[in-house]
């Protein structure tokens, strides 16, 4: 077995080397992926960290892989991650999985290896094209794809690692689309398919509740009134869980209550003894980091191997000020020291992360239809004001989900708000 010297001393040659062969390996794949008679597109990119958005003439995306899938954009979602990865948020880490896409071995590993580094190794870093959800039509797929057709109206997840969907026509892979709600508009669809991936991350693979058997737990929600603690609310509420209590602003707390959650004022003195009288929990979901957040594990139940999952975890940041290593050590060493105090009483608590994830996307849709989900829109802007969208997810202050609809003749300047 490795020691812990030879692991960090392997990690730190491996991230020396992937340094240095960034730009060639990106060079490298541009050209493969891009030829000088490529189709163009528009999309909305950033040439540079922190540079402002400039809509371009970039090269359509193309067909690498049996499992992909391009989808002519009609609206996407505009996330908090989307303005943080525009300041260069997770670089450290997704550049390091773009490069290591150029060292599979397709004849020794797997296929479904072979088909998820093929994923993350997508094209040059920039110009950099954001978005990371977006309803659309398909208009090419793959071979190994059987249950589309050219033509089908879909909602789609992209992952970080790759291109994304404030474009024109975006890539994506079986994983991560299904087919659109039917009840809904594109711009109303491309509302869901982000958070519900993370909100399903955290609830699900994270938290390890069971839909089918959730009846008699009680969830606590930090931000209950954003993009992923609305999809949250909501999903707790389709799968018929005992209490959801959520946290929010005063101002939001009507919305909390009508999604069917017990609204508490975060803000207001009384908050943790509001807090205690309806706990203990079985599972807190913080999608808001706050000083309120991090006290309540004292509300987790005792020996009942509860769980605080949150989606705000140190990785990336870690990784982008220290390194890869340093990065690594730094939220390992975080998580441990969280875990401190809730292990002692039979709890955990452990972080989340945003992955496409094909049945979540089917239940969404279905739910849907069933009358049991619905999008939270704050606002709708369009395509040519997309950098307005922007400035308005990074205010951090929204209800629900901002979108962009694509179709110019159909959001005036400025944008619509739209509540629900």
């Amino acid at each position: 077995m490795f020691s812990a010297r030879s692991s960090f001393t392997f990690l730190r040659i491996f991230q020396c080397f992937a340094r240095r062969c960034r730009p060639s390996l990106a060079r490298n794949a541009a050209a493969q992926a891009q030829p000088s008679n490529a189709i163009q597109m528009r999309a909305w990119a950033v040439n540079a960290f922190n540079a402002p958005l400039v809509l371009s003439n970039v090269p359509m995306p193309t067909i690498q892989n049996d499992n992909q899938v391009i989808i002519r954009v009609k609206a996407a979602s505009v996330n908090p991650i989307d303005v943080r990865m525009s300041e260069g948020y997770g670089n450290e880490v997704l550049s390091t999985i773009k490069c290591l896409s150029e060292f599979v071995d397709r004849r020794v590993l797997p296929q479904p290896i072979v088909d998820t580094f093929s994923r993350m190794g997508q094209g040059d870093q920039f110009p950099l094209i954001l978005g990371r959800d977006c309803s659309g039509e398909v208009v090419e797929k793959g071979r190994a794809i059987t249950d589309l057709d050219v033509g089908d109206q879909v909602i789609a997840v992209v992952p970080p690692h790759c291109q994304g969907c404030h474009s024109e026509y975006a890539l994506s892979f079986r994983n991560a689309v299904a087919p659109k709600p039917a009840s809904l508009s594109h711009t109303e669809s491309a509302a869901l398919p982000y958070v519900a991936c993370t909100a399903w991350a955290a609830l699900v693979t994270t938290g390890r509740i069971d839909p089918n058997k959730a009846q008699h737990l009680r969830v606590l929600i930090h931000g209950g009134a954003g993009g992923v603690g609305t999809m949250a609310i909501q999903m707790l509420r389709c799968w018929g869980v005992e209490k959801v209590v959520a946290t929010c602003s005063a101002d939001k707390m009507q919305l909390v209550e009508e999604l069917g959650a017990k609204a508490v004022d975060y803000r207001a003195k009384e908050a943790k003894e509001q807090l205690i009288a309806e706990g203990p929990f079985e599972l807190i979901l913080d999608c808001a980091s706050t000083e309120l957040a991090e006290w309540s594990d004292e509300l987790l139940g005792i020996w009942r191997f509860c769980v605080h999952v949150s989606v705000n975890s140190p990785l990336l940041r870690d990784t982008d000020r220290y390194g890869l290593p340093m990065g690594l050590a730094s939220a390992g060493m975080k998580l441990l020291s969280r875990n401190l105090k809730p292990v002692l009483k039979g709890c955990f608590a452990l972080p989340a992360f945003f992955a496409p994830n094909s049945d979540c996307l089917h239940w969404v849709t279905e739910s849907v239809e069933r009358g049991q989900l619905r999008p939270v829109i704050d606002k709708v802007f369009s395509f040519s004001d997309l950098p307005k969208a922007y400035e308005k997810v990074g205010k951090m202050h929204g209800k629900g989900k901002t979108v962009v609809d694509f179709d110019e003749n159909k959001v005036p300047s400025g944008g619509i708000d739209h509540i629900f």
